[in-house]
């Protein structure tokens, strides 16, 4: 549990942020024990000081303010092992006389009573078979986040403007699920949090929902931005009623102060935790500058680290070069001399020719540094600056070994031209770019492309990866994420960049570019049925250096099909067992040790086939299998598909 949490909470604390709003303080009634995962926090905030502060528990979550002195709090959070199990009819009944009445009424921020509300209220109530009410408040939670999209951190959106305008920060995120369960008579709070982030000094406004149950006699506590648990970083200092404007007031100081420290985020089981993460002593770049020329094949990297108490257990130096948009560098440190409770530490930072030919300096972006019980203490550069400590080395650049640039050749059609909208905004409709340059620079070619609706809204097509054949490059692409509320209709090419192997960046755009290459579109639709009808390989393109011929991990192939073929999960599986592919040697044999699965699926029925290799012999393709949505399999032989097979490029091309 603990793991899994920590895990969502990374992935999402650049989105769990928001503006406050105006609450009041509330004394919570729930006291019953709660089984499961407890951590402990510290913040220190040494010239704020802190408000009066009140221990806060609901079913499946706590937060218990242990100590408090001046300028110093210990908060304990307890996180349930599983949610709990409320037996509630729907609609519901039983509700006590003594809970608050508006917790079932609307509000300024919470419009229950309004008809878009009712009517989406009962849109979702169609979506179940006679539920009991906690099936309804996990309908809700699941449309709400298929509804919403992250955004607009300093807005205070009420229900109304959430559900109209879609892009909402965590505050819109609790309103709208708020206002539909009010309106279907289940009782509804928002909960006022911050989130602690030890390895940034932060507490993160953010919001929760609660939902109260009468066969349980009390609330539960649910992230709305997913149906599930909250994360048992976020530390409730307070409930509060929306329709309240002063009460949140003086905790507004606790997410700004500059001053403030927030550490701990470990198991409060253990008796008398160690709550200092790893502290700095110093940090060594050498050499400072480095110059191939002169005989440098890496910079060692050299620090000097404690912990007394526990000991330090990883450090990483994440580095970037700010005048160079390729990947970054992350080094990992090992214990040279000394131990773990006060050692020197080093890692190498090592240069390839496709970085350090453009790349005029390194600098670190992060530095992360962890000890055994988990409490972390992190540097950016300022920080690394205002200690006196380098920041990075400077590169002395040496000519590129070829400067020319890549040049387009070929865009294939989309397959197919006109796109069904998904669901969830993820289409993964397939097409391929050539491309070639002269440049003998290590690399390949990445190309994006843009797509634009009439309406202004931008689609991005970058490639995902390449293979090479000569001189030439040929790219995979689909659109990335599109939402679905982009308008429908047709999305016209914009633009085409490519970068080259020695990183250089073209952009090609109508205006300045003469030949049909841009003139390609597709076409975003709905209600387009893509799981029906009898199984079918429409289409087959192979990938490769002798035509025909498989021979290395380089070919490949790609098969367009029709009907019910086993569906798209949320996102494509890395290697989906649905599809098969068996080879044959060249002069008919079977090789009965050779088979492919998809190793990539674009759209719902684009599927992409690596050759499986490298072998002695090559070989060809002698049948392709398919799942359908049912679990049957469809056996096609090459022989009886010679007709599907496409030309990869145009004639006029010749593959070296």
């Amino acid at each position: 549990m603990n793991l899994l949490a920590l895990y969502v909470f990374l992935s999402l604390t650049g989105n769990l942020c928001a503006q406050d709003t105006q609450v009041e303080m509330e004394d919570m009634l729930e006291k019953a024990d709660i089984d499961g995962l407890s951590k402990i926090f510290v913040i220190v905030s040494p010239l704020s000081g802190f408000p009066e502060m009140q221990s806060y528990q609901s079913l499946n979550y706590a937060t218990e303010i242990r100590k408090i002195e001046d300028g110093r709090v210990e908060i304990i959070n307890t996180l349930a092992n599983q949610m709990p199990n409320p037996k509630d009819a729907f609609p519901l009944r039983n509700i006590p006389n003594s809970l608050d009445k508006r917790y079932l009424s609307p509000s300024p921020k919470i419009e229950s009573k309004d008809p878009r509300i009712q009517s989406l209220a009962e849109e979702i109530l169609t979506r179940l078979d006679d539920p009991n009410t906690k099936d309804v408040v996990y309908e809700v939670l699941r449309w709400n986040r298929g509804h919403l999209f992250w955004g607009n951190p300093n807005e205070v959106p009420s229900a109304i403007e959430s559900f109209e305008n879609q892009t909402v920060n965590c505050i819109g995120f609790t309103h709208l699920p708020a206002a539909i369960l009010r309106h279907l008579g289940i009782p509804a709070r928002t909960v006022r949090t911050f989130i602690a982030r030890p390895d940034q000094n932060r507490l993160i406004p953010h919001y929760l929902l609660e939902v109260y149950f009468p066969s349980l006699e009390g609330w539960i506590t649910y992230e709305p931005q997913g149906p599930g648990m909250p994360f048992i970083e976020n530390i409730v200092l307070y409930t509060h009623h929306d329709w309240d404007v002063e009460g949140q007031k003086i905790f507004r100081p606790l997410s700004r102060d500059m001053n403030i420290t927030v550490s701990g985020g470990v198991d409060a089981s253990i008796p008398n935790p160690d709550l200092s993460p790893p502290e700095l002593i110093s940090l060594d770049f050498s050499p400072s500058h480095f110059d191939r020329d002169q005989g440098h094949e890496q910079v060692l990297v050299t620090l000097n680290a404690r912990d007394l108490e526990s000991g330090v257990d990883e450090i990483r130096i994440d580095m970037q070069a700010p005048d160079f948009s390729g990947p970054g560098k992350s080094l990992f440190f090992h214990l040279k001399d000394g131990d773990e409770f006060e050692g020197t530490f080093t890692a190498q930072l090592g240069w390839n020719m496709q970085t350090a030919n453009h790349a005029r300096e390194y600098r670190v972006s992060r530095m992360r540094m962890s000890d055994n019980l988990g409490n972390v203490r992190e540097y950016q550069a300022k920080h690394l600056e205002e200690k006196g400590f380098p920041t990075g080395v400077t590169l002395e650049t040496w000519t590129a070994l070829d400067d020319a640039p890549p040049e387009p050749v070929y865009i294939s059609p989309f397959f197919p031209e006109r796109v069904p909208a998904a669901p969830n905004g993820l289409h993964y409709t397939f097409f391929y770019t050539v491309s070639k340059t002269s440049s003998n620079a290590e690399g390949g070619i990445s190309t994006t492309t843009d797509f634009v609706h009439n309406e202004g809204v931008q689609v991005r097509a970058s490639s995902t990866g390449s293979f090479r054949s000569g001189q030439y490059f040929i790219g995979f692409h689909y659109p990335q994420y599109v939402p679905p509320h982009h308008p429908y209709g047709k999305y016209q090419m914009n633009s085409y960049y490519l970068r080259g192997p020695n990183d250089r960046q073209f952009n090609i755009l109508p205006r300045n570019f003469n030949q049909e290459l841009m003139n390609y579109s597709f076409e975003l639709v709905k209600d387009v049925p893509m799981y029906s009808g009898p199984v079918e390989i429409e289409s087959i393109i192979i990938f490769s250096q002798k035509d025909g011929q498989l021979s290395s991990n380089q070919d490949m192939v790609l098969i367009q099909t029709s009907g019910a073929i086993s569906p798209l999960n949320e996102k494509p599986q890395e290697t989906d067992q649905s599809f098969r592919m068996f080879f044959e040697t060249m002069d008919g044999k079977k090789v009965n040790n050779r088979r492919s699965v998809c190793s990539r699926r674009f759209g719902s029925h684009h599927l992409l086939f690596r050759s499986n290799g490298p072998r002695d012999t090559p070989v060809r393709i002698e049948r392709i299998e398919l799942d359908d949505k049912e679990g049957n399999t469809h056996v096609f032989y090459m022989k009886d598909l010679q007709n599907k097979i496409l030309k990869t490029i145009p004639e006029y091309m010749v593959l070296d």
